[in-house]
């Protein structure tokens, strides 16, 4: 896809988060209606989604690609995690200012955010091998990110398998990958009604993110030089970290590519905020680190896919 048409397909899902955002400032969307939306999207629709862009006839060169997709995600986590270790260590901040940067540099928003902006650049194709790059996320979130959240809490932690496993995001890959290993092809009824709701998905999550920008202060996010060295990282040094390691060192091309370079560039993941509410945490401040860097996403997004497009 050439620089053109990937800008107007990022910039369609601008105008879907301006959309959201005006629409929780006339009160036509409450906070208490994100958190459904959250639901629907997160336990209805995304799993539609991905089941629905797992149909695809098994072959050898697509189980090679899945298994080197997920290699790559568990090697980009690894180098996220330790940038983040050596980030806090050097800049002068405690308690839970620490956990909140360190959640923010680690873990992108690939539910809200990725599986949308490469779903409009790549297809359903595309949507495939993000959803088995998500897999180490979902497991990494619900052990190490719940470790960092309540590190410096009275909040008890509650890593477990169950909910490493157990999540709508984790059971729709498993699904959605064991018919592509078996071949087996849903039923057209189901799967027409799994299409139809797989196309709320993207439309949905970008209003979604726009309303929940609007609860935040620009103003303030701003102002914090230390939520502006986190989206740096976040959108900038890590995917480009991520693509030239694999460009150059790799020489991998195609998928393989472009979505780790792409998602590793989304902005910080939107249940920061949520895990912080949850362990009594600086959720003010991961509001504001989800902002910030949504907001810059909009730019640094078509920023990496026009370095992909001319092949530096």
């Amino acid at each position: 896809m050439n620089f053109v048409s990937t800008f107007n397909q990022v910039f369609m899902l601008f105008a879907l988060i301006l959309i959201g955002y005006t629409a929780n400032k006339k009160k036509l969307i409450t906070q208490n209606l994100n958190k459904e939306l959250s639901n629907i999207v997160l336990y209805i629709t995304l799993p539609c989604l991905i089941i629905k862009s797992m149909q695809y006839e098994f072959s050898i060169q697509m189980l090679k690609s899945s298994i080197g997709i997920i290699i790559i995600s568990i090697a980009m986590y690894l180098m996220s995690i330790l940038i983040s270790f050596l980030v806090i260590k050097n800049i002068d901040v405690k308690g839970k200012v620490k956990d909140i940067l360190q959640y923010l540099i680690i873990f992108p928003n690939v539910g809200f955010m990725g599986y949308p902006v490469i779903s409009a650049i790549y297809g359903d194709s595309g949507v495939f091998y993000t959803a088995l790059f998500n897999m180490p996320f979902n497991i990494l979130v619900w052990s190490f990110g719940v470790m960092i959240m309540s590190r410096h809490s009275e909040e008890s932690s509650d890593m477990n398998l169950k909910k490493i496993i157990i999540n709508p995001g984790m059971l729709a890959i498993i699904i959605g990958y064991t018919l592509f290993l078996l071949s087996i092809k849903i039923p057209t009824p189901i799967y027409n009604i799994l299409n139809v709701l797989a196309n709320t998905t993207t439309p949905m999550s970008m209003i979604l993110v726009g309303s929940i920008l609007a609860q935040s202060s620009i103003n303030d996010a701003l102002k914090n030089k230390y939520l502006l060295i986190v989206s740096c990282l976040r959108l900038l040094i890590i995917p480009f970290i991520v693509y030239f390691t694999l460009k150059n060192v790799f020489h991998l091309n195609g998928l393989l590519l472009g979505i780790p370079s792409i998602v590793s560039g989304m902005p910080s993941a939107a249940n920061c905020a949520i895990f912080a509410t949850k362990y009594e945490n600086d959720h003010i401040l991961a509001s504001q680190g989800i902002f910030i860097t949504t907001l810059l996403s909009v730019i640094t997004i078509p920023l990496i896919v026009f370095l992909m497009n001319n092949k530096y």
